[in-house]
C-alpha cells in the first residue's frame, strides 16, 4: 500500500461537506448529493478541491443559484474550494459516461438519495459487458506484443525500429507507451476502471494484484538517465520483465494463451470494428 503524505485536511473538508449537503437536502426538487473525490479517498491537501455532484429533479435555476450560494458560504467558513457539479437526473441518466466518469462514480459516496433513484442510475451506469475485462486484456496484449514484447526472441518491435532509424527519441517514447500498455493491462486484469492520469500511477500501487516486482520495474522503466541505445535496452529489458511477470495471470485470468489472444482480437475485436464502420 503506498500513502499519501502531507497534511491531511479531510476532517475540514468532511464537516465543510457535510453541512453542505445538509443544507443543500433540505432544497425543494433536489433528488440528490453525491461525494467524489478526496471526500471519498480519506485525503484532501492544499491542492485539492471539495468534489460534490447534487441532482436535481426538475430543471429550476432558482434552486441552482441557492445551492450555489450555500456552497459559497461554507466555503467561505472553512476556508476550501469546491468543484460543484449540478445536474437534472433526467438529462445525467442520458449521459455516456466516458473511462474518467466510471472509474470516479465508482467509487462515489451517495450522501442523499431519499427515492433510490440516485443509487438506481449508478448501478445502470456501472453495468459492464461480460466479456469487458477480456478484451481490454487483448489490446493491451496485442499493442505490447507490437511495441515492445514480442512472443518470441528475434522478432522485431516497434520501439526497436526506431534505434535502426537513427531516432532515440522515437525509440524511447515508444518504450513509455509500452510501459502505459502494461499498467493499463494490471487494472484490467484487477477489473477495475482506468485511473485518470494524475492518479493512475498512485492507484495502480493499491490494486489488490501486483506482479512480482511491479513497483520496482514500474521505475526502473519509467527512468531515463539519458537517450541512449543503452538506456533503451535497459528500460526495455524492465519492460519485459515486468510483462513476464504479468503473463501467468493473463493465463489464469482469461484461460487464454497468447496465441488464442491473438485470435481473440482479431476475430472479437478487429472484426467486428471493421464491421461497424
Amino acid at each position: 500500500m503506498v500513502g499519501l503524505k502531507g497534511e491531511n485536511r479531510i476532517e475540514v473538508f468532511r464537516k465543510a461537506a457535510e453541512r453542505m449537503a445538509s443544507k443543500i437536502a433540505a432544497f425543494e426538487g433536489v433528488a440528490g448529493v453525491v461525494f467524489l473525490g478526496g471526500l471519498v479517498r480519506g485525503f484532501a491537501d492544499r491542492f485539492s478541491d471539495l468534489d460534490m455532484t447534487v441532482f436535481l429533479s426538475r430543471k429550476d435555476e432558482g434552486l441552482v443559484a441557492r445551492i450555489r450560494g450555500v456552497v459559497s458560504e461554507e466555503e467561505k467558513r472553512f476556508g476550501v474550494e469546491t468543484d460543484l457539479m449540478i445536474h437534472v437526473l433526467s438529462d445525467f441518466r442520458r449521459w455516456r459516461w466516458d473511462e474518467a466518469d466510471r472509474w470516479e462514480f465508482s467509487r462515489a459516496e451517495i450522501v442523499y438519495d431519499p427515492k433510490g433513484e440516485i443509487r438506481k442510475v449508478f448501478g445502470e451506469k456501472l453495468r459492464l459487458p461480460k466479456d469487458l475485462w477480456t478484451r481490454r486484456i487483448a489490446v493491451c496484449v496485442e499493442y505490447l506484443k507490437w511495441y515492445a514484447c514480442p512472443p518470441r526472441e528475434g522478432i522485431g518491435t516497434v520501439a526497436e525500429s526506431w534505434i535502426e532509424r537513427g531516432d532515440l527519441a522515437s525509440a524511447h517514447y515508444c518504450l513509455n507507451y509500452a510501459l502505459e500498455l502494461l499498467i493499463r493491462l494490471v487494472y484490467a486484469l484487477n477489473r477495475e476502471f482506468l485511473a485518470p492520469p494524475k492518479w493512475r500511477i498512485h492507484y495502480s500501487h493499491n490494486l489488490k494484484w501486483l506482479p512480482e516486482d511491479y513497483e520496482m520495474l514500474v521505475k526502473e522503466a519509467m527512468t531515463i538517465k539519458s537517450l541512449s541505445v543503452r538506456d533503451f535496452n535497459r528500460r526495455l529489458e524492465a519492460i519485459r520483465k515486468l510483462w513476464s511477470n504479468t503473463y501467468p495471470k493473463i493465463k489464469k485470468v482469461t484461460g487464454l494463451e497468447r496465441k488464442q489472444i491473438s485470435r481473440y482480437y482479431v476475430e472479437k475485436i478487429l472484426r467486428q470494428t471493421s464491421e461497424q464502420v
